[in-house]
C-alpha cells in the first residue's frame, strides 16, 4: 500500500547559489507561549541558516529582523565589489577610514557647538 502524499514525504531541497541573495514571499508566523517562531525551511535556505547557527536580530521602526553571518558577509561583498567596479584603484577600507573621521570631526564640532552654547570648555 502506497504511503500517503504530505509535506513530511516530500522533501524539498531550498539550495541557493551562493553567488546571489534571494527572497521568499511573506509568511505568516505563529508565536508560540515561550515567544519562539518557527522559520520554515525555504526561508531558512534563503537566510543560509542551518540549526545550531547563531544570527543577529534587531527591531526597525516595529520590524523584526534576522540576519545570518552569511547573508550579513555576501551583502559586505557585494558593496565591496561595487564601490570597486564604481572607483577602481580606490581602496574600500581607507574611504570607510576617511568618511569614520569625518564623521567623527562633525560629532565633535556639534558637541562643542552645544558645550559653548550651555557655557562649558569646548572638547580637544
Amino acid at each position: 500500500m502506497p504511503r500517503p502524499k504530505g509535506f513530511s514525504e516530500e522533501p524539498q531541497s531550498f539550495e541557493t547559489p551562493t553567488d546571489q541573495l534571494r527572497s521568499v514571499a511573506h509568511t505568516r508566523l505563529k508565536i508560540d507561549s515561550a515567544g519562539r517562531i518557527v522559520i520554515p525551511a525555504e526561508m531558512r535556505a534563503a537566510m543560509m541558516v542551518e540549526p545550531g547557527d547563531t544570527v543577529t536580530a534587531e527591531v526597525v521602526e516595529g520590524e523584526f529582523r534576522i540576519v545570518s553571518p552569511a547573508v550579513a558577509l555576501k551583502r559586505v561583498q557585494a558593496f565591496a565589489k561595487e564601490f570597486r567596479a564604481k572607483n577602481p584603484g580606490v581602496s574600500v577600507v581607507d574611504e570607510l577610514i576617511a568618511e569614520r573621521r569625518e564623521e567623527a570631526r562633525r560629532e565633535l564640532q556639534e558637541a562643542n557647538e552645544w558645550r559653548k552654547a550651555h557655557g562649558l570648555p569646548p572638547l580637544e
